[in-house]
């Protein structure tokens, strides 16, 4: 039996990865009959040193410190969890905040913000806080710029009983694809603009072609976008709120 479980993938305890080890160990000691040493008071010293080394033996180095200064199974397990559970509350509050704060770059592709929404969950998970896909594409919906309004308040108003993650991507690439064909067009329609604009000077303004990414519209860029200067409301829900 040890030789097949010797043979599963197991992560050695890093500084962000207790909640997912701990979990594995536990069920390892349980399949080798060593769960008892951490859970016991007193138990037998070859099971105590059994269970000991099986810890020990799927800790990273910089952790074998704790080990040497513990003398029983239990007294480790316990050492290690309430050192973790500080450092896990901190890390979870700051993925909680990414998470509130998240917003689309400028220039950043629309598979790219979904993936790091998505890794902010997974980081979130392995971090002991089960956040669901629907609060995660709110904060993704609100994290985008004015130019997704549109698509954005349709999602809003979906009577779908739950708005799932992996479903947004495919209902937001038409706009993003829309945006960056305007904007290859950009080149050939400034000329014309110019062209145009030489012959009749009073209107180079509104024969403008560029496209702006913070409101999707022709005729002015992001800089001069009076939409992004106004203030608008978050859609984030007060459950992702800090």
């Amino acid at each position: 039996m040890a030789a097949t479980e010797d043979k599963v993938p197991f992560e050695l305890l890093d500084v962000d990865n207790y909640a997912t080890w701990a979990q594995r160990m536990k069920y390892l000691l349980v399949i080798r009959g060593l769960w008892t040493a951490v859970t016991s008071d007193t138990v037998d010293a070859d099971l105590n040193q059994k269970a000991m080394a099986t810890i020990g033996l799927r800790m990273k180095d910089h952790h074998l410190a704790t080990l040497e200064r513990c003398t029983t199974a239990k007294q480790l397990w316990q050492t290690l969890a309430s050192t973790f559970e500080a450092k896990s509350n901190a890390r979870k509050r700051q993925l909680r905040k990414e998470l509130s704060q998240l917003k689309m770059g400028a220039a950043e592709p629309l598979t790219k913000y979904v993936a790091r929404a998505k890794e902010i969950q997974n980081q979130l998970r392995a971090a002991g806080h089960d956040v669901g896909d629907q609060e995660v594409a709110w904060a993704l919906l609100a994290g985008l710029p004015p130019a997704y309004e549109t698509i954005v308040t349709v999602l809003e108003s979906s009577t779908d009983a739950e708005l799932k993650l992996n479903d947004l991507l495919p209902k937001l690439m038409p706009v993003e694809q829309r945006l960056t064909k305007a904007e290859a067009e950009g080149p050939s329609l400034r000329l014309e603009a110019a062209m145009a604009a030489k012959r009749n000077p009073s209107n180079q303004w509104r024969n403008e072609t560029r496209i702006c990414w913070t409101c999707g519209k022709i005729g002015h860029i992001a800089k001069n976008c009076e939409k992004a200067q106004q203030p608008g409301p978050r859609r984030i829900l007060s459950a992702i709120a800090l």
